[in-house]
């Protein structure tokens, strides 16, 4: 995703610097968050990381767990891509009321310099995208949860900055704690005007297995499906399936199909998380196309009774 996402910028800076649109200038503020979203291994709406709250409102700490839980995360690409941002977080249990959650999170490309009629360069050329979220989540019925969050979301592509508020929704459903459904939006205008063009529409499913004794421990294996809808692209698919040994190791592999300019294009995802007491840390990965421009997540996740 970085090497499309860094093309798409240039000719976001040629249309600015023509047009000036607001459709266009919305963009600047959300296309960068497109590659962390690609390290994802899970469906956004059934994200469940430090960064969960991020992808979908609906990030409820349970009962019995943690009554706060802090996480960070770095997302890394190559040197020859440049981009690199972080994600920090904090979620807390209002007793019976539900989970307050807060984001910031910070997108960049890094060693872009401007230069004239010689190659030597004369100053750096910002680009980045950043994001401030506050959001409430709570159950409302038995199995369903959802969620509310209010976004001061910005950007910076050279001479050109876009900030805009946002709400986005989430919800979640699971049935007989084996099937789990999900919806989330994410970077919503509620005026639907000029930022309307840079949301995008999130469902996931997921189907969890009951715990077998296998190797000596317990194992469950889960199978995931995920569909996103973005403005002016083919809806893309996410499949992905995982095992999980003992409730301390979490091992994940999947595909994800997208449409550019009428080819279907595959990119690989990967994750692995492992538990250790109060902690977890994890990896994800987004293998890009034919291995070129992957990126990485890191992640790590403490609760606190």
């Amino acid at each position: 995703m970085p090497r499309r996402t860094f093309v798409a910028l240039l000719g976001l800076a040629a249309s600015l610097a023509s047009a000036g649109s607001a459709t266009a200038q919305a963009a600047v503020a959300s296309d960068l968050w497109q590659v962390a979203a690609g390290t994802l291994v899970v469906p956004s709406s059934l994200a469940n990381d430090a960064s969960a709250a991020l992808w979908t409102p609906a990030t409820l700490l349970a009962p019995s767990g943690p009554s706060v839980r802090l996480g960070v995360e770095a997302v890394h690409a190559p040197s020859d891509v440049g981009l690199s941002g972080g994600i920090a977080s904090a979620s807390i249990r209002l007793g019976t009321l539900g989970t307050l959650n807060a984001i910031y999170g910070r997108m960049g490309f890094d060693g872009l310099v401007r230069t004239e009629t010689s190659p030597e360069g004369i100053g750096d050329i910002p680009v980045y995208a950043e994001v401030v979220s506050i959001g409430f989540a709570r159950a409302v019925a038995p199995g369903l949860v959802t969620g509310v969050a209010l976004r001061s979301v910005a950007g910076q592509l050279d001479a050109s900055s876009r900030d805009q508020l946002g709400v986005d929704f989430g919800a979640r459903y699971s049935v007989a704690s084996h099937l789990t459904l999900g919806f989330s939006t994410r970077f919503l205008d509620p005026t639907f005007r000029q930022a309307a063009e840079a949301a995008s529409y999130n469902l996931g499913a997921s189907f969890e297995t009951a715990p077998a004794l296998l190797w000596g421990t317990y194992v469950k294996a889960v199978l995931r499906y995920g569909a996103t809808l973005m403005h002016g692209e083919g809806m893309q698919h996410l499949l992905s399936g995982g095992l999980s040994l003992g409730g301390g190791l979490q091992v994940d592999a999947g595909a994800a199909r997208e449409t550019e300019a009428g080819t279907a294009v595959w990119r690989s995802r990967f994750g692995l998380a492992v538990a250790v007491g109060k902690y977890r840390i994890y990896l994800g990965r987004d293998g890009g196309v034919n291995d070129f421009g992957a990126t990485y997540r890191f992640g790590l996740i403490a609760g606190v009774r």
